[in-house]
This record gives structure tokens, sequence and C-alpha cells, in this order.
């Protein structure tokens, strides 16, 4: 009997005409339709902050909506803008300004190179190899990018122009960067301040599921080491509110967000107003720490459970794995590089998982091991359902 014969038979409940998938960090539709609710209690504002909020103009965002920004990303309202509904856009057109026009402190050029440490973000590094920009992987440490194997590369590699972070529950590995990691990370970075980004995707800033490592604001610690030109800090509300229809926020120098601001207004004449207006009501009416305290009841049980299955399988020498504090992902690692195996398994078993590899520069994950867990779609019957399938896949193929 086949191992897929063997597991269908112990899983009766499996149907072929029906997938599960494990592929995205989508919010669920419990955690949308809680933020829907309070959408629906407001009106739709037409005016705010003395601007007309249905024409043109004010690129840099509506100030209230600027000041919900400050407080997500924890930056200072002066050199924090409100602009569209994706942090992920707005990295793109930062990497464009900075390929094609250049920033005073980064010009990125089809010589750069990028370090990445892995795993990361699939769309960082499929958005990275679009510019045809060289990317070079690199591990972490406990609490952040490893600063040894930092130092090497800087020292290895010529055109080294910038980095790319997520510093709070890292997608997928749910690292947490300390103090101490970012202060030593930019005491390196800064002999390279003349031509280098860092690019800062703060995408889980507000979510914690457990007790989580204080941060100091990034801006203020780069201050310390002159690279307040260097540093570009983005977020969003896409897992605050509606996915779809978040607010995007960007943050760096009073120098940079001008050339930014210019370098946008030849894309479009302006950012949605009347959702950044919708939003400044939404956070009047419900606290941020409200907001999210009720998204955690709907996600922290699935990452417990997760928790659960892979507890199982580490038990039994099967794998490592992360426990983060929060975000949206879990990194689990296959200890005999069957990553691959499992994939195929489990799509063939109706699990949709990340291809082998999403994770890291170009798809090449180099010991087959590395997949990424995504939780918070299902519902939690499916959930357990999805883990099921997989707990048993890696079973059987070890």
């Amino acid at each position: 009997m086949s191992i897929l014969e063997q597991i269908k038979s112990e899983l009766p409940w499996l149907d072929d005409k029906v997938i599960f998938d494990l592929t995205r960090g989508k919010p669920s539709p419990d955690q949308l339709s809680i933020t829907e609710e309070n959408f629906r209690s407001i009106n739709v504002p037409y005016e705010m902050d003395g601007i007309d909020l249905r024409n043109y103009g004010t690129p840099e965002g509506i100030p209230s909506a600027r000041e919900l920004g400050s407080k997500i990303l924890s930056t200072p309202f002066s050199n924090t803008l409100a602009l569209d509904n994706s942090s992920l856009t707005l990295m793109q057109q930062v990497l464009a300004c900075s390929y094609h026009i250049g920033f005073n402190k980064s010009k990125l050029s089809n010589k750069s190179k990028l370090l990445c440490p892995v795993p990361g973000y699939d769309r960082h590094f499929k958005l990275i190899e679009n510019f045809g920009v060289e990317m070079i992987p690199m591990p972490f440490q406990k609490d952040g990018p490893d600063l040894n194997s930092l130092e090497s590369l800087l020292k290895q590699h010529k055109d080294v122009n910038g980095i790319v972070c997520v510093p709070r529950h890292s997608n997928p590995t749910g690292h947490t960067y300390s103090d101490d990691n970012v202060r030593n990370m930019f005491k390196l970075l800064q002999s390279c301040n003349e031509n280098f980004m860092i690019l800062w995707d703060n995408a889980y800033a507000c979510h914690d599921l457990k007790d989580t490592t204080p941060q100091s604001p990034a801006s203020i610690m780069a201050e310390e080491y002159d690279l307040q030109h260097n540093l570009f800090i983005l977020g969003s509300t896409s897992k605050i509110t509606l996915a779809g229809s978040g607010l995007a926020f960007f943050s760096s120098s009073k120098e940079n967000n001008e050339k930014f601001i210019d370098y946008r207004n030849s894309l479009t004449p302006g950012p949605n107003k009347m959702n950044q207006g919708l939003h400044t009501i939404f956070f009047q009416k419900k606290s941020l720490e409200s907001q999210m305290d009720g998204l955690k009841k709907i996600i922290l049980p699935k990452f417990q459970m997760v928790d659960e299955c892979l507890l199982r399988l580490k038990e039994k020498n099967l794998c490592s794995f992360t426990s983060p504090t929060g975000g949206y992902f879990v990194s689990f690692e296959s200890t005999n590089s069957k990553a691959q195996e499992i994939v195929e398994n489990c799509l063939n078993l109706g699990l949709r998982l990340l291809p082998v590899g999403s994770c890291f520069p170009y798809g090449d994950d180099p010991h087959n091991s590395n997949i990424r867990i995504a939780p918070t779609y299902p519902n939690l019957e499916n959930l357990d359902k999805c883990l099921k399938i997989f707990e048993k896949v890696v079973e059987k193929l070890n």
C-alpha cells in the first residue's frame, strides 16, 4: 500500500474534491467580519482636516491618517506618509525610485546586491529579482540577522547596497530583532551609508500574540549611527482592518520623503483620501489596541494548534520549528531534508503549501528543508484537518 493510500485509509474524511490551503497569510473571514461590522457604522467622509477628500492632491496623505501611521510604525509624524493600500507596492516604488532616479544616500543599479536574511518573504525576493538586483542570502541568529555573517558579506562583496528586513515577527521565521541586534547591525552598516538602503518592512508591528521583545523605534536608532537617510520604513493596516483595502504607510528622512513624493507624483494624482478618512474614523471609534485584541482571539488558537502538531513531530526528531510570539507564519524545518516530498504528497492529498524554496532568493532552499505554514485563513475545524494531513505525511515519509 502506498503512502497516499495508507493516509487515505487513516483519514476517512478525505475527499478528492476538497482542497485545503495553507499557502498565503490571509486574514480569515472571521477577522474581516469583525472589522466590517465597525466600518458599517461609519458614514463615508468627504472632508477631514480641512481637506476635500473627494479631489486630487495631498500626496503625503491627510494628517489624521499620517498620525495613525506614526502610531503603528513608531515613527515621527513629520516623517510619516499615508499613501495607498499596499506596503508591498510602496516597496516596489521605493526600489524603482532608487534604481531610476536615486535617493541622496541610496542609488541602486544593475550591479547592486541586496542582503536577504533567510528564510524570508517570498514576495520581497520576487520583487527584488524583477529589478535584476542580485540577492545574497544570509542566516539569522536568535535575535535578528546574523551579525557575523553580515560583517563577512560586507567585506567579501562589492556593491552591497542594501538589506531587506522584517524586524518584528519576521515572515516566516517569527524573529523579532532585539535593540542590541539592531544597534550592532547599524554600527556595521555605518561605513556603507553613502550608498545603502535598509528596507524595514514592519508589516507585523502590532501583531503580537504572546509577550514579545520590546523594541525601540528604528528611526531613532538609525540617527545614532547617521543612517537616517538610509532607512526606509514601511507598513500597513492590511492585516489590521481589511486586507484588500487597508492603508499603507512610509517613513524615511525629510529629504527621502520629498524625493519619493516627487517620484510618485508622476504615477498618481494623489492617494485614496476617502479611505484614509474611513480608517481615521474607524480608529477614533475603536482603539488600535482593542482591534488587535479582537483579532488575537481568533488567531492565537490557530497558532496553538500548529504548535501542538509540530511539537509531536519534533519529539519524534522529524523537524524543528519556530514558535513565534506573533505575526502570521510558522517556519517548519524537515530534519531529513524532505521538504519537497512533503509538499508534493500533501498536494496529492488536497493540501496546498507554498512551493519549496519560496522563502529563499531565486527559489533555492539549499537544504530542501523549509516549509512555511500559514494558519490564519482556515477556520479551526479545517485547520485541524490540514494539520492532520501534514502530520501524517511527515511521519510516513520518515
